[in-house]
């Protein structure tokens, strides 16, 4: 069986190659300062408030993953195979930042793969807070005409004209809901659609234990 043992070392060495190429494409893309379009705050200029808003709704294990939560991604196949649950997302915020900035939303095994190798890529190459940083400033929040809302402090203008950091809850709370679909929560066009999604926002960051002091 010497030629499997060859075709082995083959398979390891293409995908070796492969993984290198990925981890020199994410560190140049995230090595990048952020476009004009962005927002610019640093992490700690955002409120505590958001950003645990954030980490609870969209990714509570932010700080203990490596890029991918397989617990996570467990707990769904668990729902949807035992309890006929529908399939929800498991991507975290690593990998929706990869998604975003890097690859297309075509909904395939062979992209999805390629997210989850691209995260821990970024992970390897990045500390948790540049990634959290860089998700909030450059996160789509929405449009109007040809102009693209993004990041948090950009929405909070957008929207409510005032800084990020004098929103109350409420309105921090909206932002958030934003994330799931900013044309289909859109304030101006769909509010109950919106205040349903902020009223679990606002459910699910009172009755969890805080992420970040």
């Amino acid at each position: 069986m010497k030629w499997f043992k060859w075709v082995i070392l083959l398979g390891a060495v293409v995908f070796a190659v492969y993984l290198n190429q990925l981890h020199t494409v994410v560190k140049e893309e995230f090595s990048k300062p952020l476009a004009s379009i962005d927002s610019h705050l640093d992490l700690k200029e955002y409120p505590v408030e958001l950003i645990n808003m954030l980490l609870i709704v969209e990714d509570q294990s932010f700080f203990k993953h490596s890029g991918v939560d397989f617990v996570e991604i467990g707990r769904v196949a668990r729902d949807y195979w035992l309890y006929d649950k529908p399939i929800r997302g498991a991507s975290t915020i690593t990998q929706q930042l990869i998604k975003s900035s890097l690859l297309t939303r075509e909904k395939t095994f062979e992209r999805k793969f390629k997210e989850g190798l691209m995260a821990f890529l970024l992970e390897v190459s990045f500390d948790k807070q540049t990634i959290l940083t860089r998700y909030m400033n450059s996160v789509y929040l929405g449009q109007k005409g040809n102009y693209e809302v993004r990041g948090f402090e950009r929405a909070a203008q957008f929207y409510f004209n005032q800084d990020v950091r004098a929103l109350p809850l409420e309105r921090l709370s909206a932002l958030v809901a934003l994330l799931k679909g900013p044309s289909y929560y859109n304030p101006i066009k769909r509010p109950q659609r919106l205040l349903q999604r902020q009223k679990l926002v606002l459910h699910l960051y009172h009755t969890n234990q805080k992420i970040v002091k």
